[in-house]
Formats: structure tokens, sequence, C-alpha cells
């Protein structure tokens, strides 16, 4: 790696241009000159920065700009802490942005950055406004802000006018796609209206093709043999949210079914999808496909798998996972009674599918009609 002369040589001023398709890209890497910094992160903000950020270390840098290329074209691939100062909510490509500072930092390295909250700003929005003009705000932010850029039919009318600045982005969703992008967190600090978030380099980014911001997504789920299926689902919960499963699994307690207690990656409308079933309608085109079938154990993740014990997670491989799961019929609570509860309808359809299969059905439709059971 280059020494801070000649990292300094490379980019001679302070304030570094070059043209690109979109006009003018602003690239600024700080060193030595903290003039600025009080001003541009804020009083507090500064001060937090600075706990981590040592100016004399040269394997640290600070840095502010929107391009993925500018950090790609950074001297080095093994630094200690990457602060970015420009808020991610001016990025148009976050997870890009994310993995391209992940190859440049050293394993356990921190990478340091800001946000608005999307919580922050719609509070802002209800409190600084009487009603109705506080709840017609709130609904124009609403539609602008999180419906467009969600809507493959808007998405790019949006992105056209906005070019990617101040995207409402909520907190959850971010630390999701930190958790993606091969991080951990480890500290956060709110000052200015700005969320500060610390994360560490443990993994290697674990992005797929499929990830979807919008409301019609893909999970990453097991499916018969072993064999990992993409299950169509309505989106219930905080996007990127997925990948915080493991994290939720360890930190949280399981509640009566099995789910995670108080789980606060289900947004408010998710609640609502989820109590009427709308959320499951998308799993009729898996059913199509063949990889599900409409009674069966349901397609669980990779992470709450290794949860069951062997002979379930053995058993689970021989049979075709199912929309109407035999949770439904059983209404186990505890961990221990789901694996129980699957383990008596694989058995049982091992010997006789087709009755076992019109047996389940028809005691999960009467406990959905008649105990109000919501989707899971």
């Amino acid at each position: 790696m280059k020494d801070e002369k000649e990292l300094v040589r490379d980019f001679e001023k302070i304030d570094h241009f070059e043209n690109s398709k979109n006009g003018i890209s602003n690239f600024l890497i700080y060193r030595n000159d903290f003039r600025d910094h009080s001003q541009i992160l804020g009083e507090k903000g500064f001060e937090f920065v600075s706990t981590y950020y040592n100016r004399s270390n040269t394997k640290h840098i600070l840095v502010s700009t929107r391009e993925v290329k500018d950090i790609d074209r950074l001297r080095g691939a093994n630094y200690q802490l990457l602060v970015s100062v420009e808020p991610v909510n001016n990025l148009i490509s976050i997870n890009e942005f994310f993995e391209a500072v992940h190859h440049k930092l050293q394993q356990n390295a921190l990478f340091i950055f800001r946000f608005k909250p999307q919580e922050h700003i719609e509070r802002k929005i209800l409190t600084s406004h009487s009603f109705p003009l506080n709840k017609i705000k709130y609904l124009h932010h609403f539609i602008y802000r999180r419906v467009f850029p969600k809507l493959s039919l808007t998405r790019s009318l949006y992105f056209f006018l906005t070019k990617g600045m101040n995207r409402s982005i909520r907190q959850l969703e971010m630390i999701g796609r930190l958790y993606a992008g091969g991080y951990e967190l480890v500290n956060e600090y709110f000052a200015n209206g700005y969320l500060y978030l610390v994360a560490k380099k443990k993994s290697s980014p674990r992005y797929h093709k499929f990830a979807s911001y919008g409301l019609l997504f893909k999970m990453r789920r097991i499916g018969k043999g072993g064999k990992e299926i993409l299950v169509y689902k309505i989106r219930t919960m905080v996007p990127f949210s997925e990948y915080l499963q493991e994290e939720f699994l360890k930190k949280n307690r399981l509640a009566k079914g099995g789910k995670i207690c108080n789980d606060i990656r289900i947004t408010p409308i998710g609640k609502i999808l989820r109590k009427f079933w709308i959320d499951e309608l998308p799993n009729f085109v898996n059913l199509i496909k063949g990889e599900m079938k409409l009674v069966g154990v349901r397609p669980i993740s990779k992470q709450y798998l290794l949860l069951y014990d062997e002979e379930l997670q053995d058993l689970r491989k021989r049979v075709t996972p199912g929309i109407v799961p035999p949770f439904y019929a059983d209404l186990p609570e505890t961990l221990e009674e789901i694996q129980a509860s699957e383990k008596r309808y694989i058995k049982s359809y091992l010997k006789s599918p087709l009755k076992t299969d019109v047996r389940y059905l028809f005691l999960s439709i009467k406990n959905i009609v008649t105990k109000r059971l919501t989707s899971h």
C-alpha cells in the first residue's frame, strides 16, 4: 500500500473533480485537514467519528463521494477504517457502495457512515405541522418517497427526478443491507438528524441477484431434497430484513408458534396483509412450478432449519413443502411441539399422501376460520 505522501500526490487537492456521464462528481479525500469536518458533520457527529478516526494512521481514510467507482479507485485494499461522509440517503447504488468499501478493508476493519432514518423524517413531518396538514404532508412523503421507488412502473421516474438524493430508508433496512454486505453492526450514534453506524467487516458479501426492494420478492428457502428454492411472497417485513433473521434468532426468544417474539421487522401494513393472508397469494406461482404443493411443511430458511433436530431435517428432505402447513391443524406453541407436529404429518403423508393432505387441509381451514388465525 502507498504511504500518505504518495496518496496525497495521487490526489493533489482536497477537492478532486472528474467528468462522468451524469455531469460532475465530487470526490473528496480528507487526510490531515480537519478544518471543515465540524461544519460538515456537526460538532457531535465530528466528536463521535473522532473517537475512531486517527488522522496520523495512513490506514485510516475519510472520504466523501456518491460514486462507487471512486471507492474502487482508492489505492490499496487493507484499510483499517474507512469513514464515508456523504449521507447514504444520497447514494443510488447502496449495496454496490458497501461492497466496494468491503473490498478495501482488512478483515475486522471498521466502516463508518451516516444517514437520515425514515422514522426520524416521518416523526418530524407529523410533529412539525398540525392536523390535517401533517397527515397530508405525510401521505405525500409516503407515496413519493416510499411507494414510487418500489414500484416497477414508477421506479425509473423517481430516480430520474431525484437523482437518488434524499432516499427514504428505514433503520432496520440499512442494518439489513450491512449484514447482506458482509458486515456486523458494532455501534450506533444519533446526532443532528443523522444516525451514524459503525460496522465491522466479518464475512464475504452475501447479496443474491434476486434481492428485491419492492412489494413482491423472492425468499431463499429449502425445498425437497434439500434443494434451495425461491419462494414468491408479498413483502410484509422491512426490505433486507431477511438478512437479519440469524441475528434475531440469536438475540430474541421464540414466541408461541415458533416465530420470533416481538419481531419488529414486520411493518404495520405487513400485519394487515398477514391478517387477511394476502401475502401468501404469490405462493401459487411456486405451486404451478411444482416447487410447492397445497398442503405440506412450510419451506424455511437454512438458518431456521438448523434449529430442528437431525431426524426432522432428514424427513423434510423427503417431501415437497406446502402453502398450508400442519401448524394450522395442530396449533403447536413451542419449537419442540412444532417439530413433533411436522414429524407426525410427514410420516403420515409418506404412508398415505392424499388422505393425509385432505385431513390436514380440512382441520387447517376449520382453525383458520374459527380462531381467526393469520398467516406466518
